[in-house]
């Protein structure tokens, strides 16, 4: 089987003959609508020259019925970009960041975005644009998620999901969301990898989607 990032709920079983973490058999120990848990028997590759060792490895990805996730970068008219302020459960903190949600399995980037952006500040993707993909954090999490730019117009109130807390909309003009990266003030690594991301596509203050800096086809 050969990997593509376009399948990676594939997954690529790794030789440790050829220096790879070989997965020897998938273990799933829990799931829920949203997640699943593996801890893998595998073998690792020996460095020495020795007989590999084996052991055990665990990742987390997504529920069988989801695809990787979509963070949205919303732009308005006037090119000013949107996060939200919400409090993340898992380090119990208030975090601006942007919009971001799971994608249902064989929906398109571009259509997730559009449903986030309406669920979660009542905005509407007048256009789409790619801005390639990311490992976040490559030691535990199984996904890849697209990083998608949306040209955004105001259609009226979000409509949050139960289990999201969210109170606030924040404005910002690139140069000042960079400047809050820079400083420690927004510290959400997707919101950190959309501003990287992003600059290409920024004179200035101003929005104007490049595709010579378009990421690689078969990075999203």
């Amino acid at each position: 089987m050969v990997f593509t990032m376009e399948e990676n709920k594939q997954i690529w079983p790794g030789s440790a003959a050829e220096g790879e973490i070989e997965i020897l058999e998938e273990v799933l120990v829990w799931s829920n609508p949203v997640a699943r848990l593996f801890n893998d028997r595998v073998r690792f590759p020996n460095g020495e020259g020795g007989e590999p060792e084996e052991g055990e490895q665990f990742r987390l990805g997504e529920a069988e019925d989801l695809d990787d996730g979509v963070v949205v970068v919303p732009i308005t008219h006037d090119d000013r970009i949107l996060l939200i302020r919400q409090f993340r459960h898992p380090i119990r903190m208030w975090m601006r960041e942007l919009p971001r949600g799971a994608r249902n399995r064989g929906e398109s980037p571009a259509n997730t975005a559009s449903r986030e952006l309406r669920e979660e500040i009542g905005y509407e993707a007048e256009a789409t644009y790619s801005l390639g993909r990311i490992a976040n954090d490559s030691g535990q999490l199984t996904g890849l998620p697209f990083l998608v730019a949306a040209r955004v117009r105001d259609v009226g109130e979000s409509e949050p999901e139960a289990t999201e807390a969210i109170d606030q909309i924040l404005s910002y003009t690139f140069s000042e969301l960079k400047r809050a990266c820079q400083r420690g003030d927004i510290i959400d690594s997707f919101t950190l990898c959309a501003v990287v991301r992003l600059e290409p596509h920024f004179s200035g203050d101003r929005f104007a989607y490049s595709s010579e800096n378009a990421p690689a086809s078969n990075q999203g």
